[in-house]
């Protein structure tokens, strides 16, 4: 049988499910070198590729940015996303990250302007990213899946997500990207999507079994 995880008593964040409204921008990169994976996680794809996500929660459970890098990846049949790094500006967000789902949050702070964002920490900027207008054209998306793999003490935790909204095309480029994160091939994305208006449903995590060490390819 799989066991749901629960929050401690007293946690300090909501319990799930959470539900939100925003803004999604997720862009497809390759990095120079192949990213490093647990052993029970396979890449879907190249291991150059990197997913890059910035968020708005503007409404809901939490009201929050959020901007991560990640690989594709597959656990099995389960199609999902590893995190390589997750920054937050919600101490709430954080610790549920954490506690939940097992998603290593570091908190962050995010200086926005019209048409770029900079996310920084006590170390300096991390990341300037620089954000476009919307595609015209945008499809509704009734449901999709947003599954992400995390790992709370040697088990692999499952967030089976879901989003639904308008999808389109959109534009989330780097204007500076610190040597903290995955070094990039290039600057500009292979292919840049937007949710908008999006909704999104994070519910309880589900433990999948032992978790493996991170490899180096």
């Amino acid at each position: 049988m799989t066991d749901r995880t629960g929050p401690p008593a007293d946690p300090g964040f909501p319990a799930p499910p959470w539900r939100a409204r925003g803004t999604l921008w997720l862009s497809l990169f390759t990095t120079r070198e192949p990213l490093p994976l647990p052993a029970d996680l396979s890449p879907l794809g190249s291991r150059h590729s990197l997913a890059v996500l910035l968020v708005r929660y503007t409404e809901g459970t939490l009201r929050y940015d959020e901007f991560a890098v990640a690989s594709p990846v597959r656990r099995g049949r389960r199609v999902g996303l590893h995190c390589h790094g997750i920054r937050v500006d919600s101490a709430a967000s954080l610790r549920g990250g954490r506690a939940l789902w097992g998603i290593p949050k570091e908190p962050a702070r995010f200086s926005w302007s019209e048409d770029s964002v900079r996310v920084s920490d006590d170390a300096g900027t991390l990341a300037a990213l620089r954000l476009g207008p919307l595609g015209r054209w945008r499809v509704p998306v009734p449901y999709a899946p947003g599954h992400v793999f995390g790992r709370i003490g040697a088990d692999r935790i499952h967030l089976a997500g879901r989003l639904s909204g308008r999808l389109g095309t959109g534009r989330l480029g780097v204007q500076e990207w610190s040597g903290r994160l995955p070094e990039l091939r290039r600057a500009d994305p292979l292919c840049a999507l937007a949710l908008s208006p999006a909704r999104f449903f994070f519910p309880a995590g589900t433990r999948q079994g032992p978790a493996a060490p991170a490899l180096h390819p």
